[in-house]
């Protein structure tokens, strides 16, 4: 349906397209995805004519469109813009029936035809109910949703999107995305999309290219785009890469921009966890540069996974079991030369109180988050095992998150103290 031979472009001097080489084919639902200035527009400009390309061919159902006139491109190839304004007071219905301006001439009175495809293009974007109304007093989402309508009207080959829901809300950018999905499967529309939001494109779209300072980094299906390299190069920032439980397609969860402020010197830091409440501050931890391993977790925690993602040593279980004495062997050995040994947020109960067995005879010091005690389903041998370990070495009880970075601070700093 479409394909691009060594296709480059720019403005004056600046090349923002170079080399670009791809094709669509018929049915797909590809999304264009990039950072801004990347490019991602400028190939939409020069598919739909409204620019050319400084060197490249662009073919068109099997035609050079540098050949096509532009009612001929028009007859093949619809434009869905960010937004569109309009300075009269047109109907709906209007608006809709600009879409069959490539099929008319001069003086000719609207065809049946013409008709025919207004009426069934409103009827497929849900807009037929409010015909008559202006256009200028519809809602967002109402006024894309026409904006869609007009493009179908143009029956084309190819339907091009220019960001479609970049300015709507969360329920709006749902229903046009489901829309243009439903007439991609049911009309078998080829649609090519330029979105901004990588988790909505990988949702919707079944190939997604990514364009990296004017040229293709990667084309492919949303699981072999949406890597953690290709996402952290994109955005240069950290985040962390997971498959979607419900859609089951990847997504991604921004972490941060800007570093944490390092540690004066790199401590080594055993955290023993399990359950989600480690998360942030494990993140938090690694990204100061502190030397980290994680004790016992289960498969499909939350402190599981961002063990795996940032590739801290630690000891796994399988889901709901309890603690074994070999696994907390293993978590003894990799907190033997820990100079902070932190007991986290989490919850304890009869399958992960051996955490606690051997904690008085590493050379670590102790650190407990007060929140554990909320969450003790021991019955009182919590509590009784924090005592005993008490007496034979000092335990630092902490309250929340910066009060432990903050004695952390004092252990990590140039001239390393002794926390309180």
């Amino acid at each position: 349906m479409l394909s691009l031979e060594d296709v480059s472009a720019g403005y004056g001097e600046k090349d923002v397209l170079s080399g670009i080489r791809a094709s669509v084919r018929r049915g797909e639902f590809a999304a264009l995805i990039g950072s801004n200035g990347a490019g991602k527009s400028t190939l939409l400009k020069c598919i739909s004519g409204l620019m050319q390309p400084r060197s490249g061919k662009i073919i068109i159902c099997g035609r050079d469109n540098a050949a096509l006139k532009p009612k001929e491109r028009a007859r093949l190839v619809a434009v869905v813009p960010q937004s569109y304004s309009v300075e009269y007071d047109f109907t709906v219905e209007d608006v809709v029936a600009m879409g069959r301006y490539p099929y008319q001439s001069f003086g000719k009175r609207e065809s049946q035809e013409d008709a025919d495809a207004v009426r069934n293009a409103m009827e497929a974007t849900n807009t037929l109910a409010f015909r008559k109304r202006l256009y200028n007093e519809l809602s967002g989402g109402e006024k894309q949703r026409v904006i869609l309508a007009r493009a179908l009207a143009q029956q084309p080959e190819i339907l091009l999107l220019d960001e479609p829901t970049s300015a709507l809300d969360i329920h709006h950018q749902t229903e046009v995305m489901e829309l243009i999905t439903e007439l991609n499967r049911r009309e078998g529309l080829t649609v090519l999309a330029v979105l901004h939001d990588v988790n909505m494109a990988s949702r919707y779209c079944c190939r997604m290219i990514l364009l990296r300072d004017g040229k293709i980094a990667a084309d492919g299906e949303p699981s072999a785009v949406i890597t953690k390299k290709n996402m952290e190069a994109l955005y240069r920032m950290k985040l962390l890469i997971r498959e979607n439980p419900l859609f089951h397609k990847p997504e991604i969860v921004p972490i941060r921009v800007l570093r944490e402020e390092p540690a004066g010197r790199p401590v080594r830091i055993h955290v023993i966890c399990g359950s989600d409440g480690a998360v942030k501050l494990i993140e938090e931890l690694e990204d100061r540069g502190f030397e980290l391993t994680a004790g016992v977790v289960n498969v499909g925690s939350g402190d599981c996974e961002i063990c795996r993602y940032l590739q801290i040593p630690h000891v796994e279980i399988p889901p709901f079991t309890p603690v074994t004495a070999e696994a907390q062997a293993k978590n003894l050995e990799m907190m033997r030369d820990a100079e902070v040994i932190l007991i986290s947020d989490m919850p304890f109960g009869e399958n992960n109180l051996m955490n606690l067995d051997g904690l008085e005879k590493m050379k670590g010091k102790i650190f407990f988050h007060k929140n554990a005690l909320s969450g003790d389903y021991t019955g009182g041998r919590l509590i009784e095992r924090l005592q005993k370990l008490g007496e034979k070495k000092k335990v630092v009880y902490f309250g929340d998150h910066d009060e432990f970075l903050r004695r952390l601070r004092e252990l990590s700093g140039p001239e390393r103290g002794e926390a309180e």
